[in-house]
């Protein structure tokens, strides 16, 4: 008889002798030590292994640094840009005041102190990175300017920047308020 035969015959453990379970058992032992073997690594492999998963945790933490300095620069400069269209205001009236003396010879004195209070306004304003949008010369951009009016003009091409109602500025390459502007535009054909 085969242990096949034996297994089949032997009513007492459903076909299976004792002798046989422990043989699987101890195959099994052996199957899992030998795998168990051949995944064990030198200590040498083991040391590149662990050096090699430090440099990796290193350059990620590195990395999420790097990352949040960039994140608080920016919302420190951008934090500021409430206060800053604050100051804008202010910076429009001082304008506006300088104008209006243009038409005095007697208040040459005020208009002087303006100027210097505008210089030292727009002085304060780029030590904050706020940079006034230049306009002069300049194609119409609508991420930089704002159109209040277009004013029909065969003499520039069109979407030419005419006249400068408002000044805009930016902080970063960001558009903090565009510039209103008037722009020209291509006469109509009758």
């Amino acid at each position: 008889m085969t242990k096949k035969d034996k297994k089949e015959d032997n009513p007492n453990n459903g076909g299976v002798s004792e002798q046989d379970s422990v043989n699987d058992i101890n195959l099994e032992e052996e199957l899992v030590e030998t795998s168990d073997e051949q995944t064990e690594k030198s200590p040498e492999d083991l040391i590149k292994d662990l050096e090699d998963q430090l440099l990796r945790a290193k350059a990620e933490v590195q990395n999420v640094r790097r990352i949040a300095a960039q994140e608080i620069t920016r919302a420190r400069l951008y934090g500021i840009e409430s206060l800053a269209k604050e100051f804008l205001v202010v910076g429009d009236n001082i304008e506006r005041a300088i104008v209006s003396c243009e038409e005095g010879e007697e208040i040459t004195n005020i208009k002087e102190g303006l100027e210097l209070t505008m210089k030292a306004y727009e002085s304060s304003l780029k030590s904050s990175g706020i940079e006034p949008i230049e306009c002069d010369g300049k194609s119409f951009d609508p991420e930089k300017h704002e159109a209040l009016s277009m004013v029909e003009d065969d003499s520039l091409e069109p979407n030419s920047i005419i006249e400068v109602i408002q000044r805009g500025y930016s902080i970063l390459e960001r558009t903090l308020r565009p510039s209103k502007v008037i722009v020209s535009k291509k006469p109509e054909e009758k």
